[in-house]
């Protein structure tokens, strides 16, 4: 290469890096306060919280209006109303735990697992949906009481204990005998239900309030057994405890398949761990109703407990392990 060239190529260079040195010292994000400039949003971007996945729009925004065109007419959102969301209770671990559980069934990949009233029988499905099952607290086989596959895991215990209700593949609601017989029914409304992918109930009127917001998509609603409280799931929030009216709501945290305490004062749940293709592991959990206990009742390594359920008269539970169904004793810390 020619030594003007040389010369020349060296210049470049010069100017080049004197050209980035001084439009990175004069760029805009290296002024000063008074002469920056905004990217993006105008305030300071948070991190979603479940008080923010709870709370619905002001009535007058345009995202309100948007909503309350595509709701029906009968639907009324309680929008205005005052909530108290606890985000973060404080929780402490209690004794609650689970003792001398026992299989009452051989593994057959059996899920929703559901106590009769009168405490006698105990009915679940497959993973599959395929029938539906029954087993008692001290048997080894479970029996197939119908071979349908059930369109979903929302069948309920009539309350006699008599019969199950649940629907037919056209959703027409029918009632299973303990026997298999099957017979239609009067569809009843559900006083807590999902709808799109929010939670609502029915208030004095019959008219549907909305208790959830629209960050998240919300499922499984489970009324107390005293009717004041509403557990829910939400899909990347986890489980939630409302009161009826949707104005205190706890974050209980990650977990699935929240069931009841007969005497409403909390729930048991499942908190699953996976590996990306299966679960491998998990627990299954309690937490009080007012916020002030969470505990792991299981704690074993290694083996997979789910859908959990406490028996009508609080001393025993049942629930899902390696494919089984197990009854075991549930212990809990008494309160001085």
């Amino acid at each position: 290469m020619r030594k003007v060239d040389v010369i020349a190529l060296t210049l470049v260079v010069v100017v080049a890096s004197a050209a980035v040195t001084y439009y990175v010292a004069k760029h805009p994000l290296r002024r000063g306060d008074s002469e920056k400039i905004q990217i993006g949003a105008q305030e300071p971007i948070q991190k979603l919280s479940p008080r923010d996945i709870l709370k619905t729009p002001a009535p007058d925004s345009p995202v309100a209006g948007e909503e309350r065109e595509r709701e029906d007419e009968s639907t009324t959102s309680a929008r205005t109303a005052e909530r108290m969301v606890i985000v973060h209770p404080p929780w402490k671990p209690g004794t609650t735990h689970v003792e001398g559980a026992y299989a009452v069934t051989k593994p057959n990949d059996f899920v929703a697992v559901k106590w009769s009233p009168l405490g006698l029988d105990i009915a679940f499905t497959r993973r599959d949906r395929n029938g539906l099952w029954l087993a008692g607290p001290n048997t080894t086989e479970a029996r197939m009481v119908v071979d349908d596959k059930l369109p979903d895991f929302n069948f309920e215990w009539s309350a006699d204990g008599m019969q199950v209700y649940s629907v037919a593949i056209d959703r027409r609601p029918i009632a299973i005998m303990l026997s298999g017989e099957k017979y239609p029914v009067p569809a009843v409304a559900e006083r807590v239900f999902e709808r799109e992918g929010n939670i609502y109930v029915l208030d004095a009127e019959g008219n549907p309030q909305r208790i959830t917001g629209s960050q998240d998509r919300f499922f499984g609603p489970k009324l107390s057994p005293d009717e004041t409280l509403i557990a829910f799931c939400g899909i990347e929030t986890g489980i939630y405890i409302s009161s009826i009216d949707g104005k205190r709501t706890i974050s209980v945290g990650k977990g699935e398949n929240p069931s009841w305490l007969p005497d409403s004062s909390g729930i048991v749940f499942d908190i699953p761990i996976g590996d990306g293709m299966r679960v491998v592991d998990g627990d299954l959990w309690y937490a009080a109703a007012d916020g002030s206990e969470r505990t792991n009742i299981t704690n074993t390594p290694g083996i997979a407990e789910s859908w959990p359920a406490v028996s009508p008269d609080g001393a025993r539970i049942a629930f899902v392990a390696e494919g089984a169904v197990y009854v075991g004793k549930f212990v809990r810390q008494r309160k001085r």
